[in-house]
């Protein structure tokens, strides 16, 4: 990372009750990033995470991540980064683009705008606190703001808004062209109902 507010670290903090499911969000962008530092292809980091099956991070002891979620967030950001692109440039305004954000950054709303776009059945305020949540963990500066921002707006764009219509056609597409429908996937985590969790899916 090369921001001057990036923490140090691999991943920052994540609460020992998260789900698999926020910890495969966390592990997506992880991913994301190594992708466009060293190179390596999405089935090079799928396959990894496939033979690990935890999240690596430092100072904190591994957690357990839905695998097929994590590879329909990296391979459904990977096969749809142009559009995903222009639809947060969108929302950015004037001036703003993703290319000029620092990477980490970059893949947290790549990754979050896959979600809104292609999840039709996911709350949105839960969605979007999940990845301000990971932008807290990797920066102390503004930009869970800016995640926050673009994604709310992307929200209200493309769920709420007059282009409510054409993000179904965009949904359709993200799940018939990709790796995406692992999305969908009906996941079952493996937490004891005594663990508070902070998502509220399932």
């Amino acid at each position: 990372m090369t921001g001057e507010t990036a923490k140090s670290g691999k991943a920052g903090h994540v609460p020992a009750g998260r789900r698999k499911r926020s910890a495969a969000r966390l592990a997506a962008v992880q991913a994301l990033y190594e992708m466009e530092l060293s190179g390596r292809s999405a089935d090079v980091v799928i396959t990894a995470m496939k033979d690990r099956g935890v999240t690596d991070i430092e100072d904190e002891h591994d957690i357990p991540v839905d695998v097929k979620y994590f590879e329909g967030v990296v391979s459904g950001v990977n096969a749809n980064t142009d559009r995903l692109d222009r639809m947060i440039d969108d929302c950015l305004g004037t001036g703003r683009s993703v290319a000029r954000m620092e990477a980490v950054l970059r893949g947290i709303v790549r990754a979050g705008a896959l979600e809104l776009i292609s999840r039709g059945d996911l709350d949105p305020p839960i969605l979007i606190s999940e990845y301000v949540h990971i932008a807290h963990a990797f920066f102390g500066g503004g930009e869970p703001g800016i995640v926050n921002g673009c994604l709310d707006k992307l929200s209200k764009t493309y769920r709420e808004g007059a282009l409510a219509e054409a993000a179904e056609e965009a949904r359709a597409a993200l799940l018939r062209e990709t790796g995406a429908d692992a999305l969908l996937a009906d996941v079952v985590d493996d937490v004891p109902d005594d663990i508070e969790t902070d998502d509220g899916e399932r």
